[in-house]
């Protein structure tokens, strides 16, 4: 029994020796690769050609433009000639291994050190890869075709974006790399909050379209609606069998359920003229959709509402607010809810996301 335990103990003596060994080696390389975290290194990157980085064939693409880190943006002219030029490159990262899928670009805002590249056909992005970490692609091939640019990404209202397109036509160091094909059939936008609903029976959606058709007296227009719950919760309070489920809100105790009952906070947008616009001024909803605001559901929910077990689920915003669409979390109070005033934006500029690159100066 002595002879025994002696031998168990050396084992385990020696399986917690190594296991510290390699918990070492283990940590020594994580803080290695914590040191050399943004130190670019392209060294071991496996070959492949850019038609297979892309899944673009070049030949079809009017030109390229990359970023190649911190040394800023690049523009290739003649795309066709790199078609089967190999670059340095990761190719697909962790998950893609799991899932079996072919990379992506994935994009970090405000990362000076991201790798990107872009295929431009007819003033659009046709194609892209891109990776925050510096050390996934190897652009070095390219660079002695390259010429160094600038890029603007901007949102701009229709009325900036068609001087810049007249601009940028007869400018020949300047090009779109991408930029809507037509203008927009409309140059504003007007919002609005219809008071909130409860009843679940279709029909609401159609009745404010039409109410808003009536209103604009036939001027053109693309009407869009959201109107779905606005949040829910389902559980079984503590000793009960019967599940409470429903929509919450904010009262001055808390978040609480208000149960059976969902509760719905329609936004609406209309893409007008800045003329035709103005046609929803005044525009009141709730007598037409009275019969989606039951008075008595509504009434006892509110009688008796089921405090939320559980509160992490952040800060709320308001149903009621125009400008906001429907994002987030929407968290009503009361008051919200008996509020029948429908609430209508001022009429703002459709803005439009362009990008465009210009040449540097030798």
């Amino acid at each position: 029994m002595t002879r025994l335990s002696v031998i168990l103990g050396g084992v385990i003596v020696l399986a917690a020796t190594a296991f510290m060994l390699v918990g070492g080696y283990k940590f020594l390389t994580f803080t290695k690769a914590l040191r050399s975290w943004g130190a670019e290194d392209t060294s071991g990157l496996p070959q492949v050609p850019f038609s297979e980085v892309l899944s673009t064939n070049l030949t079809t693409v009017d030109f390229l433009v990359f970023k190649d880190g911190p040394r800023g943006w690049y523009l290739v002219d003649d795309p066709a000639l790199h078609n089967e030029t190999e670059i340095g490159f990761y190719g697909r990262r962790f998950l893609g291994h799991l899932t079996n899928t072919a990379p992506v670009a994935t994009y970090c805002e405000g990362d000076t050190d991201a790798k990107i590249i872009w295929a431009v056909r007819d003033a659009r992005e046709t194609a892209a890869m891109a990776y925050c970490n510096v050390s996934r692609m190897d652009f070095t091939p390219l660079l002695p075709y390259a010429q160094p640019v600038s890029l603007t990404d901007e949102e701009v209202t229709e009325s900036t974006l068609n001087a810049l397109r007249a601009e940028i036509a007869a400018d020949p160091s300047r090009r779109f790399v991408d930029v809507p094909p037509a203008p927009l059939p409309f140059s504003h936008l007007r919002s609005l909050r219809p008071p909130m609903l409860w009843s679940q029976d279709p029909g609401a959606n159609e009745a404010m379209t039409e109410a808003i058709a009536e209103a604009m007296e036939g001027a053109p227009h693309s009407l869009h609606i959201q109107n779905d719950r606005v949040n829910y919760a389902s559980f079984y309070p503590e000793g009960s069998t019967d599940m409470v489920y429903g929509s919450f809100i904010e009262t001055d105790e808390g978040r609480a359920v208000l149960n059976g009952l969902y509760l719905y906070a329609p936004y609406i947008e209309v893409s007008c003229a800045l003329a035709d616009c103005a046609k929803l001024d005044g525009l009141d909803l709730a007598h037409l959709i009275a019969s989606w605001r039951p008075s008595a559901p509504l009434s006892a929910a509110l009688a008796a509402p089921v405090p939320l077990p559980n509160e992490s689920t952040g800060p709320g915003t308001s149903p009621r607010d125009p400008e906001q669409p429907n994002h987030g979390l929407l968290l009503p109070r009361p008051d919200d809810m008996a509020d029948t005033a429908t609430l209508i934006a001022e009429t703002r500029a459709i803005k439009t996301r362009v990008r465009y690159i210009s040449l540097k100066d030798d």
